[in-house]
């Protein structure tokens, strides 16, 4: 801002006696590097570099502006008033004692910030203190309607920006107002001393050892399963413990699922990692590990996945991750880190989205569409092709979910069955690509660009080959959730005749089912992995056992390619296999495997009776009905009260199996 200038010469009489203003040039409050990008500029008070400076290892270099000169005559004037007050106060003192009259009360002299020159006389007042700088000025409110206070917060960006800048932060402009305004990255900005304490490890309570055990066990094999540590980025519990409490404790509980100690040591973890969400839920202040300790949790703890999950792409988004991701995809290498932490969200939203059959949090955008620009930035590893195969392969599920909708009550037309194809085409399309890419034999023409890339293409030694024989995996299961739309609406009776074009769709359905549980059962690879891998493929092998044996109990009148011997063996083997994770007494995967064997034992009871009904009177036996003898009702007679011919009582670990399987069934199309 150009500086008027002052000409005595046009002053006229009449104000010859006023006192001139000069217009002040706005203050400074930038560095010189963000300023030239025109970007916000995290420089507190009292610190020598700003967040982006820090981070960069840039220069900090701050330029002094006409304000910032007069803010060190400001300094001079308070020093000038506290001397002048001492000397007034003196001059009280020795009139009283030589028993002078006390004369009129004086002010002490008054020096204008605008012009250094004493202007009159006036005693500095209570008012005077700038309260907007004292931490903690004003009285706590329980709705936190109190004034932003800090020298940070008045760092804000150039009036340039204010058209193009979120309404929220206008209203943030005009208020001060903390409740309004988001800035998650102060704390890690902010001093030691007032935002660390000493963690749960180090107030013991949770031994330390033990922590370092859990630790090294995660990061050698969990971790892994993760898409390859992904998840983390340090390389020690101490580096973990001094980043994020939630990261430790999230990483510590998750292992101690894992564990065959009988649970001790989940049973300590988990009351602390559900206390440090429960404070994360009103932080205003959070870190990038913060959100992977969120993720982590998600990925493994049944009871709480859609929660913590919807918890972290929340705090993400307050980081701006997906600005960032979109600045790292401009050629923006310094946003990496970011972007890579917001595709894994991007997984992790939408591995439970679909389990649930509900909306995702995160929607795509041309930073999703376009997912695979990222593999071409520097920097890039086969952890990052690992995840970003995942993030194609949930892109076509969520475009499903969109396309059908999530009314399981309608039916799907015979004129939507061309969608289904071509939903069917992308799934292969993505088989075909990814499999190559993470698969131990790559193509000639894949190996040299990885090498050019310096991309190790070798199979980690804790997962093996899971990572290519997982995208066959994805697809069977892929398949599974999209032809069984087919069943969407329709009601399972002897009078229904299905269409050979749907037949052949639920057909399709029922061979992908078979071929995913087939592939874990018998791949040496995918057998070890039930364990470790997150709980989305606990929540498909689940819904592939309990599409089976629905179609083979509901729907024999479709005359489907379903055989009941064939589904008994396959899910035998499926309990066989949980059956082994028994030592993890905490563990979904254990209560998994007692309730498809309470299940099964029920399936068998049903065709037991089926065939000596048959045997009698050549009528098969109808499953039990709804009220009013409408449908008849799969999920009261298997998960439920049953009017079964034989009742056979159920352990307490069985029925929680079976309250899990019954929520996963209530889910299911048919």
């Amino acid at each position: 801002m150009k500086r008027a200038r002052f000409d005595p010469s046009q002053v006229s009489p009449s104000s010859e006696s006023a006192e001139h203003q000069p217009k002040i040039s706005r203050k400074i409050r930038a560095c010189q590097a963000c300023q030239n990008r025109k970007i916000k500029c995290d420089l507190e008070h009292g610190q020598e570099q700003c967040a982006r400076c820090s981070r960069l290892g840039l220069k900090c270099v701050v330029n002094k502006s006409l304000q910032t000169l007069l803010d060190g005559e400001n300094e001079w004037k308070r020093n000038i008033e506290v001397q002048m007050q001492s000397l007034q106060t003196a001059l009280s003192e020795i009139q009283r004692t030589l028993n002078m009259p006390q004369p009129i009360p004086t002010q002490l002299p008054s020096i204008d910030s605008s012009s250094s020159y004493l202007s009159g006389i006036q005693a500095p007042s209570a008012q005077a203190v700038p309260q907007t700088h004292l931490e903690g000025s004003e009285p706590i409110r329980p709705t936190g309607m109190t004034r932003e206070n800090s020298v940070e917060a008045e760092a804000q960006e150039g009036d340039d920006q204010a058209m193009v800048n979120a309404p929220m932060a206008s209203l943030f402009e005009v208020t001060k107002l903390r409740n309004v305004r988001s800035d998650p990255w102060a704390r890690i900005h902010r001093p030691l001393s007032r935002t660390q304490k000493p963690d749960f490890i180090a107030q013991g309570k949770f031994d330390a050892q033990e922590a370092g055990r859990l630790f090294a066990r995660f990061r050698e094999t969990l971790n892994a399963y993760l898409w390859g540590g992904i998840a983390l980025v340090h390389d020690s519990l101490d580096e973990v413990r001094a980043s994020s409490s939630l990261l430790t404790a999230a990483i510590l509980a998750v292992t101690a699922l894992h564990a065959q100690d009988d649970g001790r040591a989940f049973d300590i973890c988990y009351p602390i990692f559900l206390d440090l969400v429960s404070q994360a839920m009103f932080d205003r202040y959070h870190a990038l590990d913060d959100v992977r300790g969120l993720c982590i949790g998600a990925f493994y703890l049944s009871d709480l996945s859609w929660k913590l999950s919807g918890l972290a792409v929340r705090i993400a988004t307050e980081l701006n991750l997906h600005q960032f991701c979109a600045m790292a995809l401009r050629d923006r290498p310094e946003y990496v880190e970011e972007a890579r932490l917001w595709y894994f969200l991007y997984v992790c939203d939408h591995h439970f989205s679909i389990a649930y059959g509900r909306p995702p949090v995160i929607s795509e955008d041309s930073t999703l569409s376009c997912h695979e620009d990222f593999l071409r930035l520097p920097g890039v590893t086969m952890s990052d092709h690992r995840l970003h195969s995942q993030v194609g392969v949930f892109i076509i599920l969520s475009r499903i979910y969109n396309a059908f909708g999530p009314d399981r009550s309608r039916m799907i037309a015979n004129d939507e069955f061309e969608i289904l194809r071509r939903f069917d085409v992308d799934l292969a399309h993505w088989r075909d690509k990814w499999k190559p890419r993470l698969g131990k034999q790559l193509h000639s023409l894949q190996k040299e660009r990885f090498q050019l890339l310096n991309i190790i293409a070798a199979p980690n030694p804790h997962v093996a080959d899971y990572p290519a024989k997982g995208v066959i995996l994805h697809y069977h299961f892929a398949r599974v959730q999209l032809f069984s739309i087919c069943l969407r609406g329709l009601r399972p009776t002897e009078q229904y005749r299905m269409s050979n074009e749907r037949r052949e769709f639920v057909n399709l359905a029922i061979g992908s089912a078979f071929g995913a549980l087939e592939l874990i059962l018998n791949d040496p690879d995918m057998r070890p992995a039930v364990v470790g891998v997150p709980l989305y493929l606990l929540t498909t092998i689940a819904y592939a056992c309990v599409f089976l044996m629905k179609a083979q109990t509901q729907w024999r009148s479709a005359s489907l390619n379903i055989g009941y011997e064939g589904v008994v063996s396959v899910i035998e083997g499926i309990v066989a296999l949980l059956d082994e994770t028994s030592p993890c007494v905490r563990h979904v995967a254990h209560y998994l495997g007692r309730g498809l064997n309470g299940m099964l034992k029920k399936f068998r009871e049903h065709n037991a009776a089926d065939r000596q009904q048959v045997q009698q009177n050549g009528q098969p036996v109808p499953l039990p009905y709804a009220d009013g003898g409408v449908w008849p009702d799969w999920n009261s007679w298997m998960f439920g009260a049953t009017n079964m011919p034989s009742q056979f009582p159920l352990d307490q670990e069985q029925q929680y199996g079976l309250s899990f399987l019954d929520a996963l069934s209530s889910q299911m199309p048919g």
